[in-house]
Parts: C-alpha cells; sequence; structure tokens
C-alpha cells in the first residue's frame, strides 16, 4: 500500500532525525567542559530538568485531552522515564570511571540486539522479522566507529565501568521500547512531556550534590540553550514521532546514528582524525541505516 510505505518512511525518517540531533549532545557537552568548570553529571541533570517545563508547556493540550489514558499507562511511562534518567546516570558515571570510548562502546553497541530481543519478549513482536544484517552492522561498525580503548586504568576500574555503560545501553534500549508501547493513541508530545516529567522528577534531587557545577555551566549559557533545545527538545520529540510506529528492532538499528554524528562533528569541530578503521566503521552504520529504512519502505 502507497500509504502505508510513505508512513513507514516518515517515521524512520523521524527516528532517525532524532538520533542524528541526540549525536549533537557530545559535542555541545565539551565546548561546556572546555569553557566552564561544569561536570558531566550537572549537563545531565540541566538537559532534563530544564527540557521538562518546555514539553509539558508545549504538550498541554494533548495532556489535558489524553491524560486518562496516560493514567492508564502510567507503568510504561514510569518505566520510560526512569529509563531516560538511569541512562544520563549510569552513562556519565561510566565516562568518569573508565573514559569515553570503553563508555560508548558498552552504552551504545548492545543497542541494536537488546532491542531486538527485548521487543520480542517484552513487546510480543514475533511476528516481525529480525532484520539481522542490519543489526550485526550496526553493531560492528559501532565498534569500529568508537575504537578500541587505550587506558592504563585497573582491570577492576575497567570491569565497572562496562558493566556500568552495559547498564546505561539497558535504559537506553528502554527509551526505545516505552517509546513504541506508548505510541498507540497517545500524542508523540503528551508521551515525551510525560517522559520528561517522570525523567526530571527522578534525577532532580542530584542537584544537591553538584550546585556549583550546574550554576558552572551558565558561564556558557548559549551552549547551554543548545543542549536543552536542540539535541534534548527537539531530538526528543523526533524520536518519539517515529519510533510508536516503527519496529522496535529497526529502532535499534536507527539510534547508532547518534555516535556517527557524534564522530562526524567532532572531526569538524575539534579537528580529531577518524582513522581507516574508523572509517570502515561510519561506512557500515550508514549501511545498516539505509537497509533498515529500505525494510521500513518495503
Amino acid at each position: 500500500m502507497p500509504g502505508t510505505q510513505q508512513g513507514g518512511v516518515i517515521t524512520t525518517v523521524l527516528v532517525l532525525a532524532g538520533a542524528v540531533l541526540w549525536g549533537t549532545a557530545g559535542p555541545a557537552s565539551q565546548f561546556l567542559y572546555q569553557g566552564t568548570e561544569t561536570t558531566p553529571m550537572a549537563v545531565a541533570l540541566l538537559r532534563l530538568i530544564l527540557a521538562a517545563p518546555l514539553l509539558l508547556l508545549a504538550a498541554a493540550p494533548a495532556l489535558r485531552r489524553h491524560g486518562e489514558q496516560l493514567r492508564a499507562r502510567a507503568r510504561p511511562v514510569l518505566i520510560g522515564g526512569a529509563c531516560i534518567a538511569l541512562y544520563q546516570v549510569f552513562y556519565f558515571q561510566a565516562v568518569s570511571v573508565s573514559g569515553v570510548t570503553l563508555a560508548t562502546l558498552t552504552a551504545l553497541c548492545p543497542v541494536p540486539v537488546l532491542v531486538a530481543i527485548l521487543a520480542r519478549l517484552v513487546l510480543d513482536e514475533r511476528t516481525m522479522p529480525i532484520p539481522w544484517f542490519g543489526i550485526a552492522a550496526a553493531s560492528t561498525g559501532t565498534l569500529l566507529l568508537v575504537g578500541t580503548p587505550e587506558t592504563e586504568s585497573a582491570p577492576a576500574q575497567l570491569i565497572l565501568g562496562a558493566a556500568l555503560g552495559l547498564t546505561a545501553s539497558l535504559a537506553f534500549s528502554g527509551i526505545a521500547l516505552t517509546g513504541r508501547a506508548l505510541g498507540h493513541g497517545i500524542p508523540p508530545l503528551a508521551v515525551t512531556a510525560s517522559l520528561f516529567l517522570v525523567g526530571a522528577l527522578a534525577l532532580s534531587p542530584t542537584i544537591l550534590f553538584i550546585p556549583g557545577a550546574v550554576a558552572a555551566a551558565f558561564d556558557n549559557w548559549p551552549t547551554v540553550a543548545f543542549l536543552v533545545l536542540v539535541p534534548t527538545v527537539l531530538a526528543y520529540g523526533l524520536f518519539y514521532s517515529g519510533v510508536g510506529k516503527t519496529p522496535a528492532a529497526v529502532t535499534g538499528i536507527l539510534i547508532v546514528a547518534e555516535p556517527l554524528t557524534a564522530a562526524s562533528l567532532g572531526w569538524a569541530l575539534f579537528s580529531e582524525t577518524l582513522s581507516p578503521l574508523q572509517g570502515a566503521g561510519a561506512a557500515l552504520l550508514c549501511i545498516a541505516m539505509v537497509r533498515a529504512a529500505l525494510q521500513q519502505r518495503g
């Protein structure tokens, strides 16, 4: 059906656009770390507590119309909001323990596989074919793009960092799965606002431990504004607009656009070079995403 095919393409583009915009968060955060005395946890907290009121304001009419539906589906709303908060906590803690490379590798590389498996167990998507080629290409491409960690950390510290990163990948998978589960009958903006409200409330107590780092971020307030508006409000809004009508396994593949975007911006803005293996990883990610998009079209 042409209409169905067109709808599949649109939802795929929305999920992909959200993942691409997520990839701008890393470079934006790097600007903050270079120019202020803020910390990764403070940046994560600001993303949630500043984005939540904006989303609630924008979604107010939809929330009034669909409040009863959201209350009836409180469980996935609470789980999804908790996953948004937990991803921030575990990923940035993994960065502090084991470095960016290992944290990104363990947090994002398993996501395509985890989403595909959990979708069959949790969302009952057993009748949908698993895109094994795309999952393998996405996972391998992420591995090659991120590279292997060069660190002098003790083995116990690396194991802890890997465990934190893997927990972050589970939370990231939860973001995709709950978005898929809530995407039927409830407007995406209402879903996004509800999940961010839960996530912001869950993470807000951390401000008691890092008030100075939170305040320091505003020394570069334009970057804080960009971080909140573009890779957070806009990116999550686009992602949840498409994820409800996109098979979870396909979503898991498209999500890897985030490290691809971050690596591309690092090369463009910070003169970071890509090795031939990283270039091959980037090519594999592109192939995986194109394959996933074509599968949706078909």
